[in-house]
């Protein structure tokens, strides 16, 4: 059986089926060496487009607004903000449980306010189980 490796930074060494472990501790790992070895290349910093300064998060737990569907991005869905952290926001599809959660950036492409659907002609989903409860 050939064994592969799981690197770590550091932290205590376990035993894995098939799999040999190897404990870096910061002064020793090298990405130069690492790169090489592994055969791969580091993503260069013009991928990264983050802003500098985080977007301001103006959003409060509770609100709704228009999301697209992860498990079906072309589905656009009414969502609950049930969580917040920093430029994060914890959104619930309406008529979903906690097990579908999911995390967008305030900025995110992904995330509509309510009634963009409507202005744009697109298709919004009802709630899960409201499907003919609160058409017009």
């Amino acid at each position: 059986t050939e064994l592969k490796p799981i690197l770590f930074l550091k932290g205590t060494i376990h035993v894995f089926k098939n799999y040999f472990v190897h404990v870096f501790f910061p002064d020793d790992f090298h990405w130069e060496n690492y790169l090489k070895e592994t055969g791969s290349l580091s993503a260069p910093s013009e991928c990264f487009r983050q802003s500098k300064i985080p977007p301001a998060n103006d959003f409060k737990v509770g609100m709704k607004l228009e999301a697209h569907d992860p498990r079906n991005v072309t589905s656009i869905c009414i969502a609950t903000v049930v969580g917040i952290t920093g430029a994060r926001l914890r959104l619930r599809l309406d008529g979903s449980d906690n097990r579908n959660d999911f995390w967008r950036l305030v900025d995110s492409p992904d995330i509509q306010p309510v009634g963009t659907c409507e202005k744009e002609g697109d298709l919004l989903q009802p709630p899960l189980g409201k499907d003919k409860q609160f058409l017009k």
